[in-house]
């Protein structure tokens, strides 16, 4: 009988991992619950239920996925982290799991992130973003020094954008500078750019690995994420001191990293001098092509956008098909706002200025921001109301009558 269980639950554990790769999802999600184990999946950034598992079946999944990760099977009650390594046979070869269990009150949640090393990597051209945002990065990429950020939710495409500003990089400056990454996890393996994953639990968190990396004479540095104050430190100083640094940080806006660099414990003069452009961005659904329709959309959405009745012709959503499985959108596209340091702007930051303040002065000066470079896409018919307001609101619009 136990033989049988365990063969039942191998093959469930490896059908539910198949379909959420051949279906493109990027994440699994085993929630357990007083029922049993629901089980979603993740699309275009949105989370969907595919189908609820027996009670019976809870602790066998989830020992069985622990098994493949090489976690302890008996400790229940604390976090694990793991792979599932390609050579057990569940994915392609370019395909990588990597595997989160949580306690909970019903039983362990597991997430499965899934990676796939083959997909061909954006550049940053065809990311989304207007061609001013764009050229206005690309110029900051091509100065000798200073640190760019990245910043923005989870999930909201940092990491694409920043393997796309070295993907720039390695072609532009590649025979001439030394490029060095430090990460976690590495996700893609990059030619001719010299990349670490770091091992907090060996001692190489992003500050040790950053000191290490400055004796390895670079030009260019990648820090996946600035996390806390000693990394930050070293990485503006870093930006001073004849290194272009390229980092993620989470703050709300782009403004707001300033506020977040200061409240670190950096000094203004450092933030000011070293740091020469922010980038905020989320990313919107595309509307599926294949069932796109002209519409108006609510009023009320019309009033949160400042947007009069007769200025929403051209309004494109998805009436849901096949193709996109029912939700009327398919893939995702970038939406950002820049803000390139002036003289003004560094002015203002070593008063320690308002983020409001600063992020006025920056839409002076040019900025366009989140909610203006989303609503263009919503003309040009690439995504609608409803998913910006969803994105940028963190709610799921109303439907009011």
């Amino acid at each position: 009988m136990k033989a049988k269980a365990d063969e039942e639950t191998k093959t469930i554990v490896e059908r539910i991992i198949g379909d959420a790769v051949a279906s493109g999802a990027t994440d699994i999600h085993f929630i357990p619950t007083h029922s049993g184990l629901l089980v979603r999946f993740r699309h275009d950034g949105i989370l969907r239920d595919v189908e609820s598992l027996d009670a019976n079946l809870k602790e066998c999944v989830v020992a069985r996925i622990k098994v493949l990760s090489n976690l302890i099977v008996y400790k229940r009650n604390v976090p694990q982290d793991g792979r599932i390594v390609r050579d057990v046979g569940l994915t392609a070869d370019n395909t990588e799991l990597r595997v989160t269990t949580f306690p909970t009150i019903h039983g362990e949640k597991v997430s499965i992130r899934i990676f796939d090393s083959n997909r061909v990597l954006l550049t940053l051209e065809n990311l989304g973003f207007s061609k001013k945002l764009t050229s206005g990065l690309i110029r900051l990429l091509d100065n000798p020094q200073g640190t760019i950020l990245l910043t923005g939710p989870s999930s909201s495409g940092k990491t694409t954008t920043i393997y796309a500003a070295l993907k720039w990089l390695r072609r532009n400056k590649g025979e001439m500078s030394n490029i060095v990454t430090i990460e976690d996890p590495v996700e893609f393996d990059l030619k001719d750019v010299s990349q670490t994953q770091i091992e907090p639990a060996l001692g190489l968190s992003f500050a040790a690995a950053l000191r290490s990396v400055l004796r390895q004479d670079p030009e260019v540095i990648m820090i996946g994420e600035v996390r806390d104050s000693e990394t930050a430190q070293i990485a503006v100083e870093a930006g001073l001191t004849g290194h272009l640094v390229v980092s993620t940080i989470h703050s709300g806006s782009a403004a707001g990293v300033f506020t977040r660099l200061l409240e670190m414990g950096i000094e203004p003069f450092l933030v000011a001098s070293s740091v020469t452009g922010v980038l905020s961005q989320r990313l919107v659904r595309l509307v599926c092509t294949e069932c796109a329709e002209e519409y108006v959309p609510p009023e009320h959405l019309l009033k949160e956008f400042c947007i009069k009745p007769g200025e929403s012709k051209g309004f494109r959503r998805g009436r849901g098909c096949e193709r996109c499985k029912g939700a009327g959108y398919l893939g995702r596209t970038a939406i950002g706002e820049f803000l390139s340091v002036t003289e003004k702007i560094g002015d203002m930051v070593l008063k320690r200025t308002r983020t409001s303040d600063l992020a006025r002065e920056a839409e002076r000066q040019g900025m366009e921001t989140l909610e203006k470079d989303g609503l263009q896409k919503v003309r040009e018919g690439k995504t609608t109301l409803e998913e910006l307001y969803r994105v940028l609101m963190h709610k799921v619009p109303e439907k009011k009558k």
